[in-house]
């Protein structure tokens, strides 16, 4: 048997058939490796254009936000300095006011000193006198409806025929204030100290009352109707002719008071404190602190 001989060929040794189309792929092998190659030269340029990029981007905005906030700053300057210049000349009018006469209505007056001054008959309409110093000041027939009075200092002061009716007098420190004949109206005196205060035929349907302190005052023939008395200390409180109809009366302390001939109808007295010296009245007599 003859044997086959082979013949061989270039490339025969490593599988690869010597023809053209695998010699061009060895020429496209190459080609990609020089585009590779040319593809990592170009990374580093590529990341440092973006990274120079954002960093310009970043840096205008910063610029821009910082000469914004400036601007805010400023503006925000320049307003407090107007309040502040308008509070002086509010201040101004109100020790003014004896002379002048000029409304206050609006006026910012918040924390100010107005101790014994003259203020009677003044438009405080809307006025913020929040912690402000009106102890002593005549406040006669003054206007200070929907006022802020919060935390005020009013102790001693002259209220008579006051218009305060829906005012927020949160707080307020009425010591021995006279408030005889004024309308308090819907206005907010919760947890108020209205200690020996003269509020004899004034006007306090609902009001706010909640907790408020009104040992010894005086409050004869006033309006109460509908109002919040809740929890407040009436204690020794003198309410002789008093409208009390549909007021809140619940845990309020009625120690030593005297209700003789006020108007009861429709109050709610549950938990109310009374003791042996609460003068109540007619047909009232008999009722008891605990009555659920």
């Amino acid at each position: 048997m003859r044997a086959q001989r082979t013949t061989w060929r270039p490339g025969h040794l490593r599988g690869v058939p010597p023809n053209s189309e695998h010699r061009g792929a060895g020429r496209s092998v190459c080609a990609s490796g020089e585009d590779w190659h040319m593809d990592t030269q170009l990374t580093p340029v590529i990341i440092s254009f973006v990274t120079g990029a954002l960093t310009g981007a970043l840096v205008t905005y910063w610029r821009h936000w910082l000469a914004r906030r400036r601007e805010a700053e400023s503006r925000k300057f320049a307003k407090t300095q107007e309040a502040e210049q308008v509070r002086r000349d509010d201040y101004a009018r109100a020790l003014g006011y004896q002379k002048s006469r000029e409304s206050l209505r609006g006026c910012n007056l918040a924390g100010k000193d107005l101790a014994g001054l003259y203020l009677a008959k003044a438009d405080l309409q809307g006025a913020n006198l929040s912690g402000a110093d009106v102890s002593g000041s005549n406040l006669e027939g003054v206007n200070l409806i929907g006022a802020d009075l919060r935390g005020a200092n009013l102790q001693g002061a002259n209220l008579a025929k006051a218009a305060l009716g829906d005012a927020n007098l949160q707080a307020a420190a009425l010591q021995s204030a006279k408030a005889s004949g004024a309308n308090l109206g819907g206005a907010n005196l919760e947890k108020a100290d209205l200690r020996e205060a003269k509020l004899k035929g004034a006007d306090l349907q609902w009001a706010d009352l909640r907790g408020a302190n009104l040992v010894g005052a005086d409050l004869g023939g006033t309006n109460l109707t509908a109002a919040d008395l809740q929890n407040a200390n009436l204690e020794r409180v003198k309410l002789k002719e008093a409208n009390l109809t549909e007021a809140k009366l619940q845990r309020a302390n009625l120690e030593g008071a005297n209700l003789k001939e006020a108007r009861l109808g429709d109050a709610h007295l549950r938990g109310a404190r009374l003791d042996q010296s609460t003068v109540m009245p007619k047909g009232w007599e008999d009722i008891v602190a605990t009555t659920p």
